[in-house]
């Protein structure tokens, strides 16, 4: 527990990123696991790295350095209704201040920026447990809350509250602004050491990629400035009792990326059973989201319904974790748009996400939540607040 370990300080280039001038993502899409240092009681203190890092500007590049310490969470300042997670499961987290006054501060507000390194998971937002959501926070929900297809859908086509249970229970949420999309996340941070049965990855990751920049009706290489919100979700305990079978053998296909045939008009067609993954996004208070007819109207063409996610997912594998994400990015251009219309205004609402895997035939109903969670009134408009996730290549950096 109060062991200090030492580490030698790791190069890292970091390139300001400059107006009008697009960057490839240079990033790899490794399936290999991320190594996850030390077990769930270890906790790494009083460590300082130095860093020197080399920032370019348009005629010049100047040397600054980069002073990497231990975040520091002070319990007075979290509402007494918010669990600070530090102390439950994580590893360590580093943050990145910049010396320089205007390479690295926050274009809104002069706020300064914060950089993070391989941080541990979930301890960006808190975790609330009280009935009155606390603003920032993330809550638990029921799988109930989501209404998805009935036993008797593919005769009334009617849908009800789906089972109560869920394989997946959420641990911890994070937001992180990115200079360019980040995929396969769990590589660039700490994760928990969470057992499960062998049968089903004992972690479950989803990461949202959500554009800061305006929609454009031609999406071109569809990446720019980003924010993940990434979150962590593990297995249940009584997963094997409470689950079915049929739902349990439907995770597994997912996960390991079976194909399955799929009647057409003509002929039948060989498709990945992952197409199936279902999202479902549902505002609790849209009151407070609207201003006029045109947003309700389009608030509610999506509100609570699911929507396949294809083809604007990925999936990664790791030795313990499987990893979903969500690039909104690629969405159609009207829900771009939407985004941009409501961004704004999130921080004032309250929002039930939750993952499923659509059913096709008779034995695979009733539809059943595959993972959930509560977002109370986090603000996706970045003044300085959310910090910068960093990745480091082997080759070069994105940034």
């Amino acid at each position: 527990m109060g062991a200090c370990v030492s580490t030698p300080a790791i190069p890292i280039k970091m390139r300001r990123k400059l107006p009008g001038r697009p960057r490839k993502y240079h990033g790899k899409n490794s399936k290999s696991a991320s190594k996850i240092n030390g077990d769930a009681g270890s906790m790494v203190t009083d460590i300082e790295f130095v860093h020197k890092t080399t920032t370019c500007r348009r005629s010049e590049c100047s040397n600054s350095k980069v002073h990497v310490t231990q975040m520091q969470w002070h319990h007075s300042q979290i509402d007494a209704n918010v669990l600070c997670q530090e102390d439950a499961w994580f590893d360590t987290v580093s943050i990145f201040e910049s010396d320089s006054d205007d390479e690295f501060s926050s274009v809104n507000g002069g706020a300064p920026r914060k950089y993070l390194l391989r941080p541990r998971a979930g301890l960006i937002v808190p975790h609330c447990t009280e009935e009155k959501p606390t603003v920032g926070s993330w809550s638990e929900i029921e799988p109930s809350i989501f209404k998805l297809r009935s036993s008797s859908f593919f005769i009334d086509k009617k849908k009800s509250p789906a089972p109560n249970v869920s394989p997946y229970t959420p641990i911890g949420v994070d937001l992180f602004l990115c200079p360019r999309k980040i995929h396969h996340i769990a590589q660039h941070v700490e994760l928990p050491s969470v057992k499960g049965d062998g049968k089903l990855p004992p972690l479950l990751i989803v990461n949202i990629q959500l554009p800061t920049y305006p929609a454009q009706m031609f999406i071109g290489d569809a990446d720019g400035e980003s924010l993940s919100l990434v979150v962590y979700f593990k297995i249940s305990e009584t997963t094997e009792k409470d689950v079915s079978p049929q739902f349990l053998e439907s995770i597994k296909k997912l996960i390991d990326d079976d194909m399955e045939k799929v009647k057409g008009f003509a002929k039948d067609s060989i498709v990945p059973f992952r197409e199936r993954l279902k999202i479902m996004v549902g505002a609790v208070n849209p009151e407070d989201l609207v201003s006029s007819s045109t947003e309700r109207k389009l608030l509610n063409s999506y509100n609570e319904k699911p929507v396949l996610s294809r083809p604007q997912h990925s999936f990664y594998e790791g030795s313990n974790y499987f990893e979903i994400d969500l690039d909104i990015h690629r969405f159609s251009y009207i829900a771009r748009r939407g985004l941009d219309a409501f961004r704004d205004r999130l921080q004032h609402g309250i929002l039930d996400l939750g993952l499923t895997i659509q059913a096709q035939k008779p034995e695979e109903l009733p539809e059943q939540v595959l993972a959930c969670v509560r977002l109370n009134k986090i603000d996706f408009v970045d003044n300085g607040q959310i910090p910068t996730l960093l990745s480091i290549e082997e080759d070069n950096c994105s940034y």
